[in-house]
């Protein structure tokens, strides 16, 4: 099997430095990738000097650096809107051993701000805030074109740590409707003891949209003092159990309170006619699968195990011909060293891993990738992140080298490249699809669409001179990514239903509780798997 790594160049020949540390990023409807991080995981760093960025891989040899809010985005939750704009709501208010933060010293503390990034004129706007000030939480754009707002620990005032309500953003009228309590309600695990088993915080909870409105939490969330594999309905705000907790989640003596919270989770390929729903959990030896359709649901493995014992920080995303590949993480994370709790331990580059591994659902089996042959693998830990492009291949950027804060990082003299502990250099995988057995690039399908905006349970023609090769066509929305998961990305193969010599007829999907309404690259795929490159297409 044939993949290829590279790393993005400057015009000079010379790695590519994306000018901050690209935590948070977004694939846009223009095919930019928009990057920011504000503070960057540096609590000395200066609150009036946060940027954002756009590389564009029309023009991959430069990166265009931008003035960002004032409000500090580090660790913010993000979604992109039905227009394709990219929402982002909360951030950090203080760091974790900040003087003045009434919860250190393992916690950080959140704000309420919000603000748009529009696509088409590349600048940033605020809009209406938040009720709960809140850091890691988690957004999610729903069937209906609203944002429901989820999970995070609190602003500086809020005596519990994570935000036990949610709250749903409207972005045609701009505002936040009144933040409610779910029934029963949730319950916060924040709390943290020496020399006992810890259940990790609910922080970024793994969200997915369901087809019947309602929303899968692959996050075990706790009420009545019991973490299950829970629903919600946004509608009502009423929790339902789906299953038991996805095993792993019990933390064994002294540990942090974000160990395995940062795991990857992904909702697997939608398939005409049943459409079935799979979500698909891993960050460690064993990946799990949860089959809501299945007679009894409960998390089950997926795929074999792999030769490690975790893969802590790792990114999980949707590829055009179905199969999840997880990129970057590795055999540690950073935890509290037991003895010494000020002093942390694990989550080093020297555990990096750099073999890309893919999941294909079907036959349930792993498949692993190559690290890179032309250069020495560079480590992606915490704060790294990944996306797929319109092209098919991913673009990886991001990670805190030993997963050092950047301060901390200049203080240990890490010296990586003079940008204390930030990665800064951008790398492109190219996935197994686009090579022969040779390794030679493959001839790839060419096709324009008959239009780019579209609604539900509507034919669109695509129009090719290789009509004949289309053997299937899939549809991936456009994702934003942070710290290992995406509330976007969902992947939806279209029912074939025409086929001339110059164009093959589709059907969009049912419904947009199926395809949540938005940006998506349309790719078509012959009999091998190869995908053509993506084209944009709205859906609304």
């Amino acid at each position: 099997m044939h993949d290829r790594w590279e790393i993005v160049e400057n015009e000079h020949g010379h790695p590519l430095l994306a000018d901050i540390l690209m935590i948070h990023v977004a694939l846009l409807p223009s095919g930019k990738v928009l990057g920011f991080a504000a503070s960057q995981h540096d609590e000395h760093h200066p609150k009036d000097d946060y940027y954002s960025v756009l590389w564009d891989p029309a023009q991959p040899h430069k990166i265009t650096k931008q003035k960002a809010p004032a409000a500090d985005m580090f660790c913010a939750g993000h979604c992109l809107l039905p227009d394709g704009n990219v929402l982002v709501a909360g951030g950090t208010a203080n760091y974790d051993r900040e003087k003045g933060n009434p919860h250190r010293p393992y916690h950080f503390t959140g704000i309420d701000n919000c603000f748009i990034f529009d696509w088409r004129t590349e600048t940033w706007s605020p809009v209406a805030s938040m009720y709960y000030e809140r850091w890691y939480p988690t957004l999610l754009p729903l069937a209906d074109g609203r944002v429901l707002a989820a999970s995070g620990h609190g602003g500086p005032d809020l005596p519990s740590h994570e935000v036990l309500e949610t709250e749903i953003y409207d972005p045609d009228a701009d505002r936040w409707e009144p933040a409610r309590q779910t029934v029963p309600p949730l319950e916060d695990t924040g709390h943290f003891w020496f020399i006992v088993n810890l259940q990790p915080m609910v922080y970024y909870s793994r969200l997915h949209n369901l087809d019947d409105g309602t929303v899968f939490s692959s996050t075990a969330l706790q009420v009545r003092k019991k973490r299950r594999t829970r629903i919600l309905d946004p509608v009502s705000n009423r929790l339902t159990t789906a299953g038991p907790a996805p095993c792993g989640m019990l933390v064994p003596f002294m540990s942090h309170v974000y160990s395995r919270s940062n795991f990857t989770s992904v909702l697997l390929p939608l398939r005409p006619p049943d459409y079935a729903q799979s979500v698909l959990i891993a960050g460690g030896r064993t990946a799990r699968r949860f089959d809501l359709d299945a007679p009894k649901r409960k998390w089950r493995r997926a795929g074999q195990r792999r030769p490690y014992k975790m893969r802590a920080y790792t990114t999980g995303l949707l590829l055009p011909d179905g199969s999840t590949i997880l990129i970057g993480g590795g055999k540690s994370e950073k935890v509290p060293r037991w003895y010494w709790p000020w002093r942390e331990v694990g989550g080093y580059d020297r555990d990096a891993n750099p073999v890309p591994e893919r999941y294909l659902p079907d036959s349930d089996t792993w498949v692993p990738g190559n690290p890179p042959a032309d250069y020495p693998p560079i480590p992606r830990m915490y704060h790294m992140s990944a996306v797929v492009l319109p092209s098919g291949q991913v673009l990886v950027c991001g990670s805190n080298h030993d997963s050092q804060r950047n301060s901390g990082g200049s203080r240990s003299d890490h010296g990586h490249h003079g940008q204390d502990a930030r990665e800064l250099r951008l790398e492109l995988y190219s996935p197994p699809y686009m090579f022969d057995s040779a390794g030679n690039e493959l001839d790839r399908i060419k096709i324009e669409l008959s239009s780019d905006t579209i609604g539900y349970g509507k034919e669109l023609g695509l129009v090719s001179a290789q009509a004949g090769r289309i053997h299937r066509v899939t549809m991936l929305r456009c994702a934003s990514v942070t710290h290992g998961y995406s509330s976007d990305q969902r992947l939806i193969e279209l029912a074939i239903t025409g086929r001339t010599a110059g164009q093959v007829t589709v059907r969009t999907s049912p419904s947009r509780q199926i395809g949540v309404p938005g940006y998506y690259l349309v790719f078509a795929l012959d009999a091998a798997g190869v995908p053509s490159v993506g084209q944009y297409l709205h859906v609304n």
